[in-house]
């Protein structure tokens, strides 16, 4: 944790998807996902570049320890404040609601009961293996 030049930084469009797929996303009624304000709550959306050039200026140092040891984060260039609680909100509606407009979320219909998915586009279906050796333990 002091060490300045260890860690990564994703960008967030790829944290949304990378949780999705981690968590086995399930969409039987619908054939394509799609996320709706990504741009205002996440401040990125794919194939929606603001420039030719990207999102991301690489020079970009951001403030604190890594811009005081001359480290260069392009994708902190979007983050702030209202970006990091867009995520939040998207992420925890996400699990609780599915992925609908809920609370904040990255669905476009809205569907807002607790554990019940029909309303939204789709839903996290990551279910851990059942394992009956850990039973005996």
């Amino acid at each position: 944790d002091a060490d300045p030049f260890h860690g990564v930084l994703r960008e967030p469009i790829l944290k949304v998807l990378a949780v999705m797929r981690g968590m086995e996303i399930k969409h039987d009624l619908f054939p394509i996902l799609r996320l709706e304000g990504m741009n205002d709550k996440i401040g990125q959306m794919s194939h929606s570049f603001p420039t030719v050039f990207g999102f991301f200026l690489p020079e970009y140092m951001p403030d604190g320890r890594p811009g005081e040891a001359t480290l260069v984060a392009p994708e902190a260039a979007i983050m702030d404040m209202p970006k990091t609680v867009g995520f939040l909100n998207g992420m925890f509606s996400l699990v609780k609601y599915g992925l609908s407009n809920c609370n904040g979320g990255f669905g476009a219909f809205n569907g807002c009961r607790e554990g019940i998915f029909s309303r939204g586009v789709g839903h996290l279906a990551f279910s851990m293996p059942y394992n009956e050796a850990s039973d005996d333990d």
